[in-house]
């Protein structure tokens, strides 16, 4: 079932742009969650899509582990920050859109600052190492 009669509006036009091409490419809850994820990461960041950076991308990463500021999704524990899918459905969605600007030669983008890889991932095998060798 296509989101043809979905309208989900952020309030900036590239996002808002963007949220439109989805609109025909995806489900209407898939659109709901991209649109609250782009809403989530522009709040925190405090920036236009043209001027946020790798830095600030991190940063937002870092915040959405230790769980600071997000009162609207509860973390599973309250220590660990939100979930590690939830952050990575986040990364996704400012990924895509991102892409989305590249794809689309949006001279206000040059890149995505979304990182990709190791530096993106949470630390899982250091801890049980350290634990065997102590």
């Amino acid at each position: 079932m296509l989101a043809a009669g979905l309208v989900v509006r952020v309030g900036h036009p590239l996002v808002d742009a963007y949220l439109e091409f989805l609109r025909a490419r995806a489900r209407p809850n898939t659109i709901r969650a991209v649109a609250f994820d782009l809403k989530v990461f522009f709040t925190v960041v405090g920036k236009t899509p043209a001027r946020v950076t790798s830095g600030d991308v991190m940063s937002f990463i870092a915040q959405q582990r230790n769980g600071v500021g997000d009162s609207n999704v509860v973390p599973i524990n309250r220590s660990d920050g939100l979930s590690p899918r939830t952050v990575r459905r986040r990364l996704s969605s400012v990924s895509g859109f991102y892409a989305y600007l590249m794809v689309r030669d949006d001279t206000s983008v040059s890149r995505n600052p979304v990182p990709r890889g190791l530096v993106t991932r949470r630390e899982r095998c250091a801890p049980i190492i350290n634990q065997r060798l102590a």
